[in-house]
C-alpha cells in the first residue's frame, strides 16, 4: 500500500482532490493534507510519502521550494505539480527538480488519477529493481570473485573448439582441469537466450540481472545440482546438465521445467527469453551440439518466450574431421587464406584415397564444414542470407555428389567469408548507422535485430562485446551527447531539443540527461553560458 500527500493553500482544492480520486483503486491507504510548505515538511518528518500532489503558487513557500527540500529528505517521492497558470519558468524548474508531471487547474479527476497511477507504477518498478539488485548483488560479487576459473575456462574452451577432446587425449585434458569425473558422463546442453528486457537497464544492471537469470536456471533446470551454468566469453548463457547411463540429469521433464522457468523469468526478472534444448551428448560431441543450438538461436528471428528442441540429426559426422575443422576456424579468422585453402585441398585428397567412401560420409564432411561456417558467421555477426544470396550457383542446402563438388563449394565459401571478415563492413557499424539515422524515433532491440537479420539476443551479446556497453546505454549516450551539443551551442528551447530526440515527456528527458551528466539540461545550459 502507498501513502499520498496533498499540498495546497486552498482548503477546497485539497478536499476536492481527496474526495475526487479513487484512492482505494490506486492501493493508497493513507492520504495526508497540508496547506503550506511548513505543514508538508512536518508530514515528511512523521511518515514516508510515496506521491505528493502539490500546488506551485502558495504564499508561505512555493511548490518548487518544497520540492527542493523533499528531494533532500525523501528523494524516492514522486511529485505531481498543479497550477492555474501555464508559466514555462515554473515548468522548467519543475523539470530540473525531477518532478513527475505538471497538470493545469481546473483538474479533471480521471486525468489526475491516471497520472497518480503512472507515478505509483514508476515507484513500484524502482522498488522491484532495487530489491533485485540488493538480492543478487552479494551473489554477483561472490560469483565474480570466487567462481572456478579452471572449470569456467574448460567449458569455454571446449564449447568454442579451442580444446577438442578425443579418446586419445581426454584423460590428459580432464586431469589438467581436475575434472576426471566427467570422462564417462553424459551431458545435456541448454542455451538460455535473453532476447529483450521489459525495462531499460544500464550495462551493469543487465550483468546483475543476467546473473540472476543464471541463478534461477541453476535452481529450476538443475534440481539435483548435477551440472554447470556458465556464461561464455561471447555472453551466451548455457546450462549443462550432467548424468550417467546414457541419460543426462536434465532429460527428465526438461521441456516442462524450461516452460516454467521462462514464465518465472518473464514475471520476476522482466525479460523475454527462450530455451534451446540440445541432445544428450558425450564430452566428444557436446561442442557440436552446442554449435547446433547456436545455429538454432541465430535462425530464430520471430518468437520469444518459447522452448525449442534440437532435432536428431539424420547423418553421422566424421569424428576425425572435428580437430581439423577447429584448426580451419582459427586460420580463417586470422586471415591465413592460402594456408586454409591448402588444408582443404589436402583433406579432400585424403578423403579421395579412403576405400569405399560413401555418400553418407561425404555428407558428414559437409555437415561439419557447414557447422564451422555458421559458427564463424554467428560469432562475427554476419548473415548467411545476406552474404550468400547473390552468389550465383551457391546452394548451401544442396548435398555435393562427389569430392570435386565438395572442394569447389568449400573453397568458394571460405573465400567469401574471408573477404567479408577482413573488410570494415561490420554488423556493429550498420547498427550504429541505423541508430544515428533514427534518434528521433523509438528504437528497440528487436528493430535493430530485424535490420541486420540477427536474433535479438545474439545481437545484444555481439554489440556489448564489441562496443563495451549495452545497446540501451549506447543509444542513451548518443542522444544525450547530441542533445548536450544543441543545448550548449544553440538557443533552441530545451523542450524542442527533447522532442528532436524522441522525448515528448520533458521530465523523462531531464532524468535521462541528469543520469548521464549529473545535472539537468537547464543547469547545463546555464553553466555553459557562464563559462563562455
Amino acid at each position: 500500500m502507498y501513502k499520498a500527500l496533498i499540498v495546497d493553500d486552498e482548503i477546497y482544492a485539497v478536499m476536492g482532490i481527496k474526495s475526487g480520486v479513487k484512492w482505494q483503486e490506486l492501493q493508497v491507504s493513507e492520504v495526508y493534507e497540508a496547506y503550506n510548505m511548513r505543514d508538508a515538511l512536518r508530514v515528511f518528518e512523521r511518515t514516508p510519502v510515496d506521491v505528493m500532489i502539490c500546488d506551485i503558487e502558495m504564499p508561505k513557500g512555493t511548490g518548487i521550494e518544497l520540492l527542493e527540500r523533499v528531494n533532500e529528505i525523501s528523494p524516492e517521492t514522486e511529485t505531481i505539480f498543479l497550477t492555474a497558470h501555464s508559466d514555462f519558468d515554473f515548468m522548467k524548474r519543475a523539470i530540473q527538480l525531477d518532478g513527475f508531471d505538471y497538470l493545469l487547474k481546473p483538474i479533471e479527476f480521471d486525468v489526475l488519477q491516471d497520472t497518480i497511477a503512472k507515478a505509483l507504477r514508476s515507484i513500484k518498478q524502482e522498488r522491484e529493481l532495487h530489491m533485485l539488485r540488493e538480492q543478487y548483488k552479494p551473489y554477483y560479487e561472490r560469483w565474480r570473485k570466487k567462481k572456478s576459473l579452471i572449470t569456467d575456462k574448460f567449458w569455454n574452451d571446449l564449447l568454442s573448439g579451442r580444446v577438442v577432446c578425443s579418446p586419445n587425449n581426454v584423460v590428459g585434458i580432464l586431469e589438467e582441469h581436475e575434472l576426471m569425473e566427467l570422462q564417462h558422463a553424459v551431458f545435456l546442453p541448454i542455451l538460455v537466450s535473453v532476447e529483450s528486457w521489459l525495462r531499460e537497464f544500464s550495462t551493469k544492471d543487465e550483468e546483475i540481472m543476467e546473473y540472476a537469470i543464471r541463478k534461477g536456471a541453476s535452481e529450476m533446470l538443475l534440481p539435483s545440482g548435477k551440472g554447470e551454468v556458465i556464461q561464455t566469453k561471447q555472453g551466451v548463457n548455457v546450462v549443462i546438465a550432467f548424468g550417467e547411463d546414457g541419460q543426462a540429469d536434465g532429460d527428465f521433464d526438461i521441456h516442462a521445467r524450461c516452460e516454467k522457468y521462462i514464465r518465472n523469468c518473464h514475471h520476476y526478472f522482466g525479460c523475454n527469453l527462450s530455451c534451446y534444448i540440445g541432445k544428450s551428448s558425450s564430452i566428444y560431441d557436446i561442442a557440436d551440439t552446442y554449435g547446433q543450438l547456436l545455429e538454432m538461436e541465430y535462425n530464430n528471428l520471430n518468437k520469444s518466450n518459447q522452448v525449442y528442441t534440437l532435432a536428431a540429426q539424420g547423418t553421422q559426422s566424421i569424428k576425425a574431421m572435428i580437430p581439423r575443422i577447429s584448426t580451419w576456424t582459427i586460420l580463417l579468422e586470422q586471415g591465413k587464406l592460402e594456408e586454409l585453402q591448402r588444408e582443404i585441398r589436402s583433406r579432400i585428397t585424403e578423403m579421395g584415397k579412403m576405400p569405399g567412401l560413401s555418400l553418407n560420409e561425404l555428407e558428414g564432411f559437409r555437415h561439419e564444414f557447414m557447422q564451422m561456417v555458421h559458427y564463424i558467421l554467428h560469432k562475427n555477426g554476419l548473415s548467411a542470407f545476406e552474404l550468400f544470396q547473390d552468389q550465383e550457383g551457391l546452394l548451401l542446402s544442396a548435398q555435393p555428389r562427389n569430392l570435386q563438388q565438395m572442394e569447389a563449394l568449400s573453397l568458394q565459401l571460405v573465400r567469401i567469408i574471408y573477404d567479408q571478415l577482413h573488410q570494415n563492413h561490420s554488423v556493429i557499424q550498420r547498427v550504429k548507422y541505423y541508430i544515428t539515422e533514427n534518434l528521433g524515433e523509438q528504437i528497440t532491440r528487436e528493430q535493430l535485430a530485424s535490420y541486420v537479420h540477427l536474433n535479438p539476443a545474439y545481437l545484444s551479446r555481439l554489440f556489448k562485446r564489441e562496443v563495451g556497453e549495452s545497446i540501451t546505454d549506447y543509444i542513451l549516450h548518443v542522444r544525450m551527447s547530441l542533445a548536450k551539443d544543441l543545448i550548449t551551442t544553440t538557443s533552441i528551447p530545451i523542450s524542442d531539443v527533447a522532442k528532436t530526440f524522441g522525448y515528448h515527456n520533458f521530465s523523462h528527458f531531464s532524468k535521462m540527461f541528469r543520469k548521464v551528466y549529473q545535472v539537468s539540461p537547464q543547469q547545463f545550459r546555464q553553466q555553459s553560458a557562464q563559462i563562455q
